[in-house]
């Protein structure tokens, strides 16, 4: 299993999030968490990233309880949270090299220029992220998908603010890495 959560419950504001719940995902499976605001969809996500921890039950990615990875972290998964977290004064390419320095990860100016023309961003490498749409901002947090060697990826939301254009090639995208 690439994912295992096994019985996790969870308490917020003295609201029960989760109670028992459990799921199993294989390496080449996609799932899709479907459900109203606040109905836990981005806790779930905090928990499987170990940004907080359930009341009980386990996470395991890879056969590896969240708990006990540190920083092999970063080799096991990729996580796009539904707000990025760029540096506004920076470029879209200074962005994303911080990120995969961050990531330990190793690319030259040529793959990334190649990955940023994936979604139409190359034009955009030397502007300012603070000066970026919603859906270009998106756009650059996919990059990062194209620069990972993750198996698993974790995102929040990634259809919001993209195009029907865009949002085609990320299904395709999602389609190719499974």
């Amino acid at each position: 299993m690439i994912l295992e959560i096994i019985s996790i419950s969870l308490l917020r504001n003295n609201k029960r999030i989760f109670k028992n719940f459990s799921l199993s995902l294989r390496k080449s499976q996609i799932a899709s968490l479907i459900g109203k605001n606040g109905s836990g969809k981005t806790s779930l996500l905090d928990m499987i990233v170990g940004l907080i921890s359930p009341n009980s039950g386990t996470i395991k990615i890879d056969g590896c309880d969240i708990n006990e990875i540190g920083e092999e972290k970063k080799f096991k998964f990729v996580y796009l949270p539904f707000i990025d977290a760029f540096k506004e004064n920076l470029s879209v390419q200074d962005n994303i090299k911080i990120w995969g320095k961050l990531s330990s990860l190793k690319f030259n100016q040529k793959t990334l220029e190649k990955k940023l023309e994936y979604f139409e961003l190359l034009q955009l490498r030397d502007t300012y992220v603070g000066k970026l749409s919603q859906g270009q901002r998106k756009r650059v947090s996919l990059v990062k998908l194209l620069l990972s060697n993750c198996k698993l990826w974790l995102l929040d939301e990634p259809f919001n603010s993209l195009d029907k254009e865009n949002m085609k090639k990320l299904k395709t995208l999602f389609l190719k890495h499974k």
